[in-house]
């Protein structure tokens, strides 16, 4: 990726991250890559749309990297690498200040029933986060309760984070997700049984 083309894109995740995608303009963007003008922005982008989805391209790519590749980690226990996804998601919240947000569940309030393009691309992202947590969740299935329902609790864990996102987002106060983050790694604790728990609990001891 050129240079130039990652500027676009940066300026154009900030502005959107700020403002929301409907609100952010082509010019704006312009101003903000500090391009020469339209013809510029037109030659890397054929559309403001198109520039949207490839932002949130790389978003998700930047998330699998820095948060989603924890839980696909083999030395580590796979309930472990759990908790230190939740804790991946605190600490990139963290770098704002709580303030911008998750830029998938953002996109999703804004543009879910306002433009099917988005929609598809923002479900196939909470699909392929889903996925990765069903994986590791099957992993650990001798140590879950014969019960637990893979499909449903990775739902529950998303939807949780990005709640607990959200609600940092209008409070501007990151415990919030800090402490809804304690609370959701006591609620998957309560999913394993009790030899499991405490080999874990001594393991990370």
């Amino acid at each position: 990726m050129s240079d130039r083309r990652t500027q676009i894109l940066d300026a154009a995740a900030t502005l959107i991250s700020e403002r929301g995608f409907t609100s952010t303009s082509v010019d704006d963007v312009i101003k903000g890559a500090k391009l020469s003008g339209k013809s510029h922005f037109y030659h890397y982008f054929k559309s403001k749309e198109e520039l949207g989805y490839e932002v949130l391209n790389r978003q998700f790519e930047r998330f699998a990297e820095r948060g989603l590749a924890i839980l696909r980690e083999p030395m580590i226990d796979p309930l472990e690498r759990l908790n230190l996804f939740i804790d991946a998601v605190v600490a990139l919240q963290s770098e704002s200040g709580g303030r911008r947000g998750s830029p998938f569940g953002n996109l999703a309030a804004e543009l879910a029933d306002a433009h099917e393009g988005f929609r598809v691309r923002i479900e196939a992202v909470f699909e392929r986060w889903a996925s990765q947590i069903r994986s590791l969740l099957w992993e650990a299935r001798p140590q879950l309760h014969d019960d637990v329902d893979a499909v449903r609790l990775s739902r529950f864990i998303i939807a949780a984070l990005e709640g607990a996102v959200l609600m940092t987002r209008v409070k501007r106060d990151l415990s919030v997700l800090e402490g809804i983050a304690a609370d959701l790694k006591r609620f998957i604790a309560m999913h394993v049984r009790d030899g499991a728990a405490m080999q874990h609990n001594r393991a990370v001891e």
